[in-house]
């Protein structure tokens, strides 16, 4: 993990404009969850807040808000260290536990909803399945062998 990208002086240059939130899916499902707020408070010095909510914990890390950045900062890659600190200080949320759960039996953090299946369609994809088998067989596969 690169603590630089969370020791404030990395966003120096983000100006706060909100492109990084109004691209953002997990924003428009919860519009709690706004990247340009989380970078604030990492500037601010609130590191310690972040790591014990749950916010970094909604990132889909689709990228996007890095990719709309006027600034180039490195939104996800920054919400990435802040897990991994997370991780090392041993301050999971629930909201991880839950996604855990919910990955290990429909191989999703999300469930499938019927925009997802409209998106799909749209697009000229078979609608998912509610349950993905592949990856319940890939979790035991790994058990087995570790």
């Amino acid at each position: 993990m690169d603590n630089a990208l969370i020791d404030g002086a990395s966003l120096k240059s983000c100006y706060r404009c909100g492109k990084c939130t109004s691209g953002c899916e997990v924003n428009r499902i919860d519009p709690s969850f706004q990247p340009h707020r989380l970078l604030q408070l990492i500037a601010r010095g609130a590191v310690d807040e972040l790591i014990d909510g749950d916010a970094i914990w909604k990132c889909t890390t689709c990228f996007t808000c890095a990719e709309r950045c006027p600034q180039g900062i490195a939104v996800t890659d920054i919400l990435w260290s802040l897990r991994a600190l997370a991780f090392r200080s041993c301050r999971n949320s629930g909201l991880l536990e839950a996604q855990k759960a919910a990955l290990f039996k429909t191989g999703r953090l999300y469930p499938v909803t019927g925009l997802d299946h409209k998106k799909r369609e749209k697009a000229g994809l078979p609608p998912l399945a509610e349950n993905a088998t592949l990856i319940s067989r890939i979790f035991d596969a790994a058990k087995a062998g570790g």
